[in-house]
């Protein structure tokens, strides 16, 4: 099914389409919905809540105002309905203004915010009444409508395949797949949808397993390079502290894996502080001491120059590779790892270039295998002759759903902390007491400790009640005039962001203020207080790996939650985060609140990876997809062999092969 045969879909339309990685009918089909607003389900506005999505029939009370907000222009409309009144605020969508008049009533949908007034900020607005109305991501020029009209023009011109066996459809009462993608992105009832949303996770999921788990026998039938394990003792006298048993005991594996000519693929989880860093080292070790190249893949240039440091003490001629570097840095650094001038290469996705040659390349590690698809990790693999990969993860995922979800890694666990380290002590702190905080902290710098202060946006918005980047530092430098205080954020340059991070390594700064940049890997043990500002806002895994950034030495560390009204679920979150420091069960928690949301991650760009399995599948649907996936693999008949090779085909991963 090609784009330009659909009817509605133009040259220019195609390339829009593009932009969102979108390059064939199928493609658009399985292009989801974001979200949905479900204008069926009305509310009252006496009884609207903080935080909710809600639908409001409302009517105009007077004509709409202008105002401007730190450079930005609101538009504001007042409304009411037989129980109160609200307001309505667009940001930057001067258009608006023309739209209402005093006496108009619609449909107003939008996030409740209750700080002051009742306010839905950037609202939805709906004059017809039309049931369900799924909301696509998308991008100037290409229209929800247009979205709609093109995915119900394919529903009109394409027979669709149903991948899936009558009997499977039957066995785990599942939807057909034309009603499953109908109901989509043209739901008639939340019920309908529901069945819809299960239907498409079970067979993404399954897809997903069936080609990992191919993919991971068909490796183990290839021979790759078996590693001389040298004394590991060698290794361990070089360290500054004793290895715990968890850290030793994966040693043990990856040395299993490593001396076999069946390629390692092994991901090592642990938990935010557990040393998986020293596990790497010594895969990486291992590697050199053959004189095979390793490579050690980092999700962001902060990070990847991080371990450059670290590993550069160990490896005197380990390499750093990333976008940002000057380009005569960039020729030199490529012609050393094509020479094989060095044995250990430090980088970010800038090493998945096609212009990144090795001379010989043995091991891959990939750090925060979450930042990374399952097809970019191939990418690098294909840069050597199969070559034995570690992948690393401080994202704790429970232990059941983690050996479904990474059906092609064996797994290991560092389920221990190194000795001496203490519990950071974590404490909700209401906004009213912000300042006497700030007072403490100064204190704190003045004795020669560091801290992190984290907030949600780097400039002011309207409609977020909390600090910004732009506004907490100058507020911050008024509270401690005797504290040097720095910041970082991701849209800074690559040079400014390190020499933040390095100011703040030395102490020169031992305050930084920060967004969630430095929420993965950064590493600075001197730093014993983290301070989350608008912490309702973040979701608990980041809380976890923020807090995680700190009790990384024999101090007394603490976590600090700031936030001022909290919504139900934001209280579960804070009080979890409190309750326990355990990585694994705050996970199951996370889990048993929100579902498997992200836990696969969404669909890498273009890259035919996971195609964002639906948010909210159960681990029952998981489940049954990968009890549905052993039978296909196990059983070679011509029908599994066939969902095999689509498997291979909807994700793009190479070497799959069906059944001989």
């Amino acid at each position: 099914m090609e784009l330009q045969d659909v009817k509605g879909i133009g040259p220019k339309r195609i390339e829009l389409l593009r932009q969102l990685h979108i390059e064939s009918a199928e493609d658009l089909l399985r292009y989801y919905p974001k979200e949905y607003i479900d204008y069926t389900r009305l509310s009252a506005i006496r009884e609207l809540t903080e935080g909710e999505h809600a639908t409001i029939r409302v009517c105009v009370l007077s004509e709409p105002s202008v105002f401007y907000y730190k450079g930005r222009h609101i538009v504001s409309v007042r409304v009411s309905d037989e129980t109160g009144t609200a307001v309505l605020r667009w940001l930057n969508q001067p258009y608006r203004i023309s739209q209402f008049h005093t006496g108009d009533c619609f449909l107003a949908s939008g996030i409740v915010n209750k700080k002051r007034g009742t306010v839905l900020y950037n609202p939805q607005i709906n004059r017809t009444n039309n049931g369900i109305v799924p909301v696509y991501a998308s991008i100037k020029g290409l229209t929800q409508t247009v979205i709609r009209s093109a995915i119900g023009a394919i529903l009109e011109q394409y027979d669709l395949v149903d991948h899936l066996p009558l009997k499977w459809r039957e066995q785990y009462r599942l939807a057909g797949f034309r009603d499953a993608i109908t109901e989509i992105h043209f739901p008639t009832s939340t019920e309908a949808l529901q069945a819809a949303r299960r239907r498409l996770s079970f067979e993404d999921a399954f897809l997903y397993f069936t080609a990992v788990g191919s993919a991971k026998s068909e490796r183990k039938r290839r021979n790759g390079f078996a590693f001389h394990i040298a004394d590991r003792d060698a290794f361990l006298n070089t360290l500054p502290f004793t290895p715990t048993d968890a850290q030793r005991k994966v040693m043990s594996e990856i040395e299993s894996d490593m001396q076999s000519d069946v390629p390692m693929n092994r991901l090592v989880q642990g938990d935010v502080g557990s040393g998986k860093t020293v596990v790497a080292e010594y895969a990486l070790y291992i590697a050199s001491r053959n004189r095979k190249q390793g490579v050690l893949l980092a999700p962001t240039e902060l990070l990847a120059e991080q371990h450059f440091h670290k590993l550069k003490n160990r490896f005197p001629d380990a390499v750093l590779y990333v976008g940002s570097m000057k380009k005569a840095q960039k020729d030199e650094a490529l012609a050393r790892i094509e020479r094989g001038d060095t044995q250990v290469v430090i980088g970010t996705h800038a090493l998945l270039s096609d212009n990144v040659r090795f001379f010989d390349l043995g091991l891959v590690v990939t750090d925060e295998q979450h930042r990374f698809g399952v097809l970019q990790r191939a990418k690098i693999e294909t840069k050597g002759i199969r070559p034995d990969v570690l992948v690393m993860s401080a994202t704790p995922i429970p232990r059941t759903i983690a050996l479904l979800i990474y059906a092609d890694l064996d797994l290991s666990v560092i389920n221990a902390m190194p000795p001496g380290r203490k519990p950071v002590k974590t404490h909700f702190v209401p906004a009213a007491k912000r300042k006497d905080l700030y007072r403490h902290i100064s204190d704190k710098a003045k004795a020669g400790e560091r801290a992190f202060v984290v907030c949600p946006l780097i400039e002011p918005t309207e409609g977020f009640d909390g600090l910004s980047l732009q506004e907490l530092v100058p507020e911050i430098r008024t509270l401690m005039p005797e504290i040097r205080v720095g910041y970082l954020h991701g849209q800074m340059p690559e040079e400014e962001k390190t020499a933040a991070m390095e100011a703040f390594r030395t102490g020169k700064t031992p305050v930084l203020v920060s967004t969630t940049v430095v929420e993965v890997g950064v590493d600075v043990p001197e730093a014993t207080v983290m301070v989350i500002e608008g912490a309702d806002h973040f979701g608990l895994a980041t809380l976890h790996q923020l807090r995680g950034r700190v009790g990384r030495s024999s101090m007394e560390s603490h976590c600090y939650l700031l936030a001022d009204k909290l919504s139900q679920h934001a209280k579960q979150r804070i009080e979890t985060l409190i309750g326990t420091s355990d990585g694994f069960l705050i996970a199951q928690k996370d889990f048993e609140m929100r579902g498997s949301g992200d836990l696969f991650g969404v669909r890498q760009s273009g890259e035919g990876d996971l195609n964002g399995f639906l948010t909210g599948c159960s681990v029952d649907t998981i489940r049954d997809a990968s009890n549905a996936t052993k039978e296909v693999l196990t059983v070679p008949t011509v029908v599994n062999n066939s969902l095999i090779e689509e498997a291979c085909r909807r994700f793009r991963l190479p070497g799959i092969i069906a059944h001989n």
